[in-house]
Order: C-alpha cells, then sequence, then structure tokens
C-alpha cells in the first residue's frame, strides 16, 4: 500500500541561518588549530618521540570523535535492515545521510597522515632503533601500513554508506522491494567489516598513541562510546529538523522513545566495558598495563578520570531511568548534548595523556574549539546531502508501519 506523506515536511532546504551558524563553527575550528599551532608549540611532551604541539592532537580528536559519529550512522541503519525492525523506518534516512559524511572522514584521515611524527611515538625510526618492543610491533606499526590502513578504512566505509544510500533513495523511486533484501544482505556484511575495522582503527588511531600499552578490549571501548555518541546525535539531528518544521508526526514519541532506550543501553554497555578493562588491569597488576592508568592518575590528569564515570555514566544513567525523559525529545535532546559533550572529554582523555605529561586547561580549550569546527562540517555536508533526497524513505515497505508505531 502506498503511503501519502506530506511533501513540506520531508523536502530540506538548509537556510541561509543554519548556513552561516554552520560556516561560523568552521570557522572556530579553524581558528583554534591555528591558534594552537603557533602558540601551543612548547608544551613539553611526555616521551622523546613526541610532539610540543597539541594543535595535532586536537585535530586527531575531531577526526575519530566525527568518525565515530559518521559510522554509528551507518551502524543504525545496518541494524534496522538486518533485524527488519518497522520503527526505524522513519528515522533512517537521517542515519544514513550520516554515512554520506565518510568520504570527508576518509580525507580526514590523511590528513592525521601529515601530523603522524608529531603524534606517534612509533613512527620514528631513531626511537624504535633503541625499543625491542617497537621492534617487534613494527611489521604493524609502521608508516606505509598505516597510511594503507587509513586508505582502505575510508574507502571501504564510503562504499558501504554510499550503498546504503544509493539503495534506499532509488526505492524511492520505484518501490522494488528489492533494494530492502539487498540492503539487509549487505548489512550481514558490513556489521562484520566494521567490527573488525573499527576495532582496528582505534587501536591505529588512538592505542598506538601509547605503543608500549594494549588492550584487547580497547576497540569495544570506543565503539560503545561512538555508537552511544552517535545515538545521541542522532536525537539532536531529529530536534533540529523538527524545529525547523520537517518531519512532523512522522517521527514521534513512540520513535523517539525506542532511540532513548538505545541510548540508555549504551550507556550502560560503555561502564560495563570501561570497568571490565580496569578491573582486570587493576587486578592482574602488571606494569606494562597500569601505567596506561597510571598516566591519567597523575599530572592533573586524576580530576577527568575520577569524574568521567559519573558525568558519562552515572548522570545521564539516572535520567534515561525514567520513561517520560525517553519520551520528551525536549528533555532528550539536553541529555543527548550531555553524552556528546563527554564523549568529547573522553577522547581528549584518551589522546592528551598519552603526549603531554601533565593537565592544561589551554589544551582542552583548543580541542572543544577544534571538535566545534568538525561539528560544523559534519553539519553543513550532511545537511546539504539531506537536500537531495526526502527526509523519510517514502517506497519502504514498512513505513506504513513505522508511521502507525506506539508502544
Amino acid at each position: 500500500m502506498e503511503v501519502k506523506v506530506e511533501q513540506n515536511l520531508i523536502n530540506f532546504k538548509l537556510d541561509s541561518k543554519t548556513r552561516s551558524a554552520l560556516f561560523g563553527m568552521i570557522g572556530i575550528g579553524v581558528l583554534s588549530l591555528l591558534i594552537g599551532y603557533f602558540t601551543l608549540s612548547h608544551t613539553p611532551p611526555r616521551h622523546e618521540g613526541g610532539h610540543s604541539n597539541p594543535a595535532w592532537s586536537a585535530f586527531l580528536i575531531g577526526t575519530f570523535f566525527i568518525t565515530g559519529i559518521s559510522l554509528a550512522g551507518v551502524f543504525f541503519t545496518a541494524l534496522s535492515h538486518i533485524t527488519g525492525a518497522h520503527w526505524a523506518v522513519t528515522v533512517r534516512r537521517i542515519a544514513e545521510g550520516y554515512g554520506l559524511f565518510l568520504p570527508v572522514v576518509g580525507v580526514l584521515l590523511l590528513i592525521t597522515v601529515v601530523g603522524i611524527h608529531d603524534l606517534y611515538e612509533w613512527s620514528h625510526s631513531e626511537v624504535v632503533a633503541h625499543d625491542h618492543l617497537l621492534q617487534h610491533k613494527k611489521p604493524l606499526l609502521n608508516v606505509p601500513f598505516f597510511v594503507a590502513r587509513m586508505i582502505l578504512f575510508g574507502a571501504a566505509w564510503s562504499t558501504f554508506g554510499w550503498f546504503f544510500y544509493r539503495r534506499s533513495t532509488k526505492q524511492d523511486q520505484d518501490k522494488d522491494v528489492s533494494h530492502t533484501q539487498f540492503n539487509a544482505r549487505l548489512a550481514g556484511g558490513f556489521i562484520v567489516f566494521f567490527a573488525l575495522s573499527f576495532s582496528l582503527a582505534s587501536f591505529d588511531l588512538i592505542m598506538s598513541l601509547t605503543p608500549h600499552w594494549f588492550s584487547t578490549m580497547f576497540g569495544v571501548y570506543c565503539f560503545a562510546g561512538a555508537y552511544q555518541t552517535g545515538l545521541s546525535t542522532l536525537v539532536i539531528m531529529i530536534y533540529f529538523l523538527k524545529k525547523k518544521g520537517y518531519l512532523g508526526n512522522l517521527v514521534n514519541e513512540n520513535h523517539i522513545h525506542d532511540i532513548g532506550k538505545f541510548m540508555l543501553g549504551f550507556c550502560t554497555f560503555w561502564a560495563y566495558v570501561g570497568f571490565s578493562q580496569f578491573m582486570l588491569i587493576w587486578y592482574a597488576n602488571i606494569p606494562e598495563e597500569t601505567f596506561f592508568y597510571e598516566q591519567r592518575l597523575t599530572g592533573g590528569w586524576e580530576v577527568i578520570s575520577y569524574s568521567l564515570p559519573f558525568i558519562k555514566f552515572v548522570f545521564p544513567f539516572l535520567l534515561l531511568l525514567n520513561r517520560p525523559n525517553k519520551r520528551d525529545i525536549n528533555v532528550l535532546v539536553k541529555i543527548a548534548l550531555w553524552i556528546v559533550f563527554t564523549q568529547i572529554i573522553e577522547i581528549y582523555w584518551l589522546v592528551f595523556p598519552a603526549n603531554f605529561e601533565n593537565f592544561h586547561f589551554s589544551g582542552l580549550v583548543l580541542t572543544f574549539g577544534t571538535v566545534i569546527g568538525f561539528i560544523g562540517l559534519f553539519g553543513f555536508v550532511v545537511l546539504k546531502r539531506y537536500e537531495s533526497a526526502p527526509l523519510i524513505p517514502v517506497g519502504d515497505p514498512r513505513l506504513d508501519q513505522a508511521l502507525h508505531h506506539h508502544q
């Protein structure tokens, strides 16, 4: 049965006020990086192969943050296809748009390579020559192979994101159910590849900042935070579109409630994985592992270390337990903004102590300024892509069920 939808609710047009705001955010990011690069260049590094310029660390934080959000959108799309979740149909197109930012992610990953010697101790041949463990890891941690992996990840993720979006928008025109079947099959392949590739990317980009330390749980830990944040940005995007007069009742409190339940689940999952990783390292008490946390319990970093469990788990968890909070988008969007804020803090906590022994507030300000720029870039690219197709997949055979979703 063909479902009739008001066109003014689904045909998005980026207005000049929003465009100017996004360009302003991009400007803040560029200015922050320039100021950081030229004024904070003498910050003492932690290790011999370290850098004395926090701007590259801030750029890495922005890249990893926005990569996680973009992939979270594609992962949400894949989950909705492989499970046949009818409730997610009306919000799926918004998530599909995230995948169209992945080509930009590929470019950002390559730009990160430019600063590889400022970020990664293992990229300095003179350091590796005097370090037995780094010599042992050299087949993996070497510049050419690192660059090759960044190119592979960026290209593969972009391809998956494009195929999901392409098939979905094509179905808007021909209403052919084979597109749904194709995306369901594609989803299985993507989820397997995503599990492996995002874990490896987390190892490469974040864990190898401290190449003597490793955790087999680190990829899952990064995924939990990224997906929790991706779901939060989905709520923020829906809120923004509704405020601009789009979607109407096509996305109602029941859809919002389901996303809120996922946010609660991954809030708990993040805490579970994070505590499990810490507990195992603490219990084993092996110096080769414990120094990761030791670095973050000295030099002023302990304030963030002790705060993270409360600001990223306890506070949002208690708020998300309340059913009305998950059904009211005006409340849920505030919780979502808080989760995004804490994700930036967490990635900062993962990156900066690896290269800098002491906490400096200027580095935190630099990070937030840079990430604001990345968010502006993400918002502009994704919103421009929303102009090219309806905001909901009008050709999906499960659309009628999604529109009448209730609980």
